[in-house]
């Protein structure tokens, strides 16, 4: 029988393990650690679902951190749970490959959406009304389409990228409350409690369940960074609700719903398509394709709704009704939904039962204060991320991809903090500002699209309650439509602030340059040819988000030899010492890693080539040269002046499409990247770590430009000793 996640906080507990990692089917991770043996940490994480490993693999990636990561749950999620990984989440992960790489493969990407609705005849039945691709082109983003993965594999996949890096989650632990003190180093101090997996009592088929219960063993731990990361019901955010007057605000809709992970043999035609299904007189389906089994079948996820039967909505509440559904009912409402078409149940691996409700909290990270004893404390040193901060229906897709990139947004800014670089006031503000209005858009349109699939009017939206049911299903696609970037991920716009110059003469005195690029934006994708073996690349992933985890500037200089002077002046400017590679300075425990930097050396430096080719001025500031110059053209002798720009060097020489310009020389393409970023005479762009666009400065008004770029860093990155003083 399928597990029921409610049935109880625990999964079932099976051992087989091998090398060193555990096996659950098509399962593999390594082994948890059961002891922890210090009580100082850097940085602290409750939680080991995708947003705390994300989180944990990008600081085990960086390097340098003592990290601690809990979880209650004796092992990873073994059934259930999310699934759909959008676009933009996919691109991240393949800026940390072998991941993307690796969740792609054994995932099932849909490329295609279907919608079905009742017969135009009056018969009953359903057919279908439109197909549609499941993400523009006009994207502008490598993989258009949704990877259907189960969240245990991608549980996994995040454990083995931590082993890589030498980091493992602590199992069976739970938090239990945290302190602040005025520690300058340790200012949080946590109480975690050891806990155990009992076998107690049998679930609806008889199949012992694991309950996780405390054993009365506790510690105390200090660290830097306490972050909550342990989901909807997380006990951290009870703390901050509690004690520092957090509020975690929203609604409920008295709408039930199921999802079911099966095995299935049907006629019904777009089953391995993203299929949304509305009944006449039994409520609305989701189809989504999943991955196949460890037998090689291939699964889907129905979401179900369970609370409406014969065109009458149950008067019982959803709350209340939840107990009661089980995958029998589940399967049954399925059957009547689809009817004509007839669903075969081979297996199912699992199912549970929500009401669906959208909440977001005040806050995402706890600002400076005092304790109830008066003691100060720093703030932004206790965190919540992922399902902590916000709460929503699952059909949509957005919440595990919302909690990576919470994560990942988090990740670089401690990065940058703890390795001496940045402003901890200053940088750590920016996670709260950025990610909770993502979070409050999510919601915004997690409430309508979810009342629409229900058959519900939404909030404030009067004008839905007249529509006929015809004009409802155009105005449920049209939702879809207009918030498609938004869904992908890829169009996530951050505000103006102290990492987004929006307005460059405002803040950076410099005219705008280019409408094709713009601050708070993810940088667009291009192609260019790395000039050391003429590979043509994607230029966003030729920096991975790994070890040392510093900017990208995108030196575009137009034609080599016109703008030869250019460069001389910037290369000039870079060497000097008051220029920002060389005021920003790594501390002295990030410099006793520069042996390992990088855990993996980018292509372009790694070529043996000697005289200052394979190095950097300073690693956490990546210059890429980018010149609108046929390869064949280039010798090595042109840019051995250049100083800390000749390192990586690539060649706008090639278009993707091979025909999306004109300009031509040889057969090749030239300046396909320039007109793409709107930058035709060239221009230097600012890229953050998280690959949005963070100021775009010209490289062709000399000092003026150069200057810009210093203003850009000095409002967030605070200047080495030595440094401080040469620049006053």
């Amino acid at each position: 029988m399928p597990t029921q996640a409610f049935s109880a906080p625990g999964q079932v507990v099976e051992e087989a393990k091998a090398g060193g990692h555990h096996a659950h089917g098509t399962h593999n991770y390594p082994d948890p650690l059961t002891h922890i043996d210090r009580t100082s940490w850097d940085v602290t994480i409750i939680g080991a679902g995708p947003a705390g490993l994300m989180l944990a693999s990008s600081l085990a990636r960086f390097g340098g951190f003592d990290v601690l990561v809990i979880d209650e749950r004796s092992e990873p999620t073994t059934a259930g749970r999310a699934d759909g990984i959008q676009p933009r989440t996919i691109e991240v992960l393949r800026n940390m490959e072998p991941l993307g790489s690796e969740f792609f493969d054994r995932s099932a990407p849909s490329y295609e959406r279907t919608f079905w609705d009742p017969r135009s005849d009056g018969q009953r039945g359903i057919e279908r009304t439109r197909r549609v691709q499941s993400f523009p082109t006009d994207m502008e983003i490598q993989d258009n389409c949704t990877l259907g993965l189960q969240q245990g594999l991608i549980e996994g996949g995040f454990l083995r990228d931590m082993e890589r890096h030498g980091q493992r989650v602590t199992r069976p632990w739970a938090y239990q409350n945290f302190e602040m003190t005025d520690d300058p180093t340790y200012p949080v101090t946590v109480t975690l409690e050891k806990m155990k997996p009992v076998l107690e009592s049998t679930n609806e088929g008889g199949a012992p369940i694991s309950i996780i219960k405390p054993t009365g063993e506790t510690k105390t731990i200090r660290t830097k960074y306490l972050v909550g990361c342990d989901g909807g019901r997380s006990r951290l955010r009870k703390t901050l609700e509690d004690r520092h007057n957090f509020t975690f605000n929203g609604d409920w809709v008295d709408t039930l719903w199921a999802a079911l992970d099966c095995v299935v043999e049907t006629n019904f035609p777009d089953v391995r398509k993203i299929a949304a299904i509305h009944s006449k007189n039994h409520g609305a389906l989701y189809i989504f394709p999943r991955e196949n089994n460890e037998k090689g079948e291939p699964i889907i996820r129905c979401y179900t709704q369970v609370n409406r039967l014969e065109g009458e909505k149950s008067k019982e509440s959803a709350l209340d009704a939840r107990d009661k559904v089980t995958a029998e009912m589940v399967m049954k409402a399925i059957k009547e939904i689809a009817y004509p078409y007839n669903f075969n149940f081979k297996g199912v691996e699992w199912f549970t039962c929500y009401p669906i409700g959208q909440r977001l909290i005040s806050r995402y990270s706890l600002p400076a204060g005092k304790t109830a004893d008066g003691v100060s404390f720093p703030g932004h040193r206790v965190l919540l991320a992922g399902d902590a901060c916000h709460t929503h229906s699952p059909k949509a897709g957005q919440g595990m991809n919302t909690a990576i990139i919470d994560s990942q947004a988090l990740a670089w800014r401690i990065n940058l903090v703890e390795k001496g670089l940045a402003d901890p006031d200053i940088l750590l503000s920016t996670y709260h500002e950025e990610r909770h209005a993502t979070g409050k858009q999510l919601i915004d349109f997690d409430s309508e699209y979810s009342a629409l699939f229900s058959g519900e009017v939404p909030k404030n939206t009067p004008h839905v309650a007249q529509m006929t049911e015809a004009e409802k299903r155009e105005h449920f696609i049209n939702i879809q439509r207009r918030n498609a970037a938004f869904t992908t991920g890829a169009g996530v716009i951050y505000a103006d602030n102290v990492l987004n110059h929006r307005d460059p003469q405002k803040k950076l005195g410099v005219a705008k340059i280019t409408d094709k690029l713009e601050p708070g934006r993810r940088l667009q994708p291009a192609w260019a040819t790395r000039w050391s073996n003429s590979q043509p690349v994607r230029m966003i992933h030729e920096i991975q988000f790994t070890a040392p985890g510093g900017f990208r500037l995108y030196v575009c200089a137009g034609d080599l030899n016109k703008n030869m002077r250019h460069l001389e002046a910037f290369a000039q400017h870079l060497a000097s010492p008051h220029s920002f590679v060389n005021r920003f300075r790594a501390n002295q425990r990030a410099l006793l890693l520069q042996h390992r930097a990088y855990h993996q050396l980018p292509t372009s430096l790694n070529t043996g080539l000697a005289d200052g080719f394979a190095s950097e001025a300073n690693p956490f500031f990546h210059l890429l040269l980018i010149v609108k110059t046929q390869r064949f053209n280039i010798e090595i002798e042109q840019i051995q002046h250049l100083g800390a720009l000749k390192s990586m060097l690539y060649c706008d020489d090639i278009e993707a499409g091979h025909g999306a310009f004109k300009v031509t020389l040889d057969d090749q393409f030239v300046g396909g990247l320039h007109d793409k970023w709107g930058l035709p005479n060239g221009g230097i762009v600012v890229v953050r770590p998280d690959g949005y666009v963070g100021a775009i400065a010209p490289i062709d008004q000399g000092q003026v430009g150069f200057e810009a770029l210093e203003k850009y860093f000095e409002g967030f990155l605070r200047p080495a000793p030595v440094a401080q003083k040469t620049r006053l």
